[in-house]
């Protein structure tokens, strides 16, 4: 199944933003990490490449978790913006595709201003804060490149 970017704003919704102006994020950063990690790496697991579906997404949300905690810290929309695409470049980098292996994505710059600005923007309803941050992670998702031993050419996550 290829990546989805309304599941994971569903999720981001559901689970992790805050609901129009009227809530904090998680009580804490920690709790907060789990949460937005959980929701990426559920995402991702549905990642596929060349027909191969991710195999490591699960056994690497306890990284993308941890890496999130301090950059969530901050409570600055810039740096929780690109810190949230490095940390999910990090996460990406490394993946198992059966015996095919991701590199990490070239996108993440534009993907960490895509989510800064969707933090930045307090006024926009929580829907389309969600949407952004999706569409922002799956742009990223979708510059990274499998590369498989031979005879399988690199291929695109989907």
């Amino acid at each position: 199944m290829p990546l989805i970017p309304a599941l994971l704003s569903q999720s981001l919704q559901a689970d992790w933003l805050p609901r129009d102006q009227d809530g904090p994020f998680a009580d804490d950063a920690q709790a907060s990490a789990r949460a937005l990690g959980g929701a990426i790496a559920d995402w991702f697991g549905q990642a596929m490449a060349a027909g191969i579906p991710c195999a490591t997404a699960a056994a690497r949300k306890g990284q993308l978790q941890s890496q999130l905690t301090p950059v969530l810290q901050s409570g600055a929309a810039a740096a929780m913006g690109q810190g949230i695409a490095l940390s999910f470049m990090a996460y990406v980098a490394g993946q198992s595709f059966g015996p095919g292996v991701a590199a990490p994505p070239a996108a993440t710059a534009a993907a960490g201003a895509a989510i800064t600005a969707a933090l930045s923007d307090l006024q926009s309803p929580q829907s389309t804060r969600a949407d952004l941050i999706a569409q922002a992670l799956q742009l990223q998702a979708l510059s990274a490149i499998v590369t498989f031993p031979p005879p399988m050419p690199p291929a695109p996550v989907t």
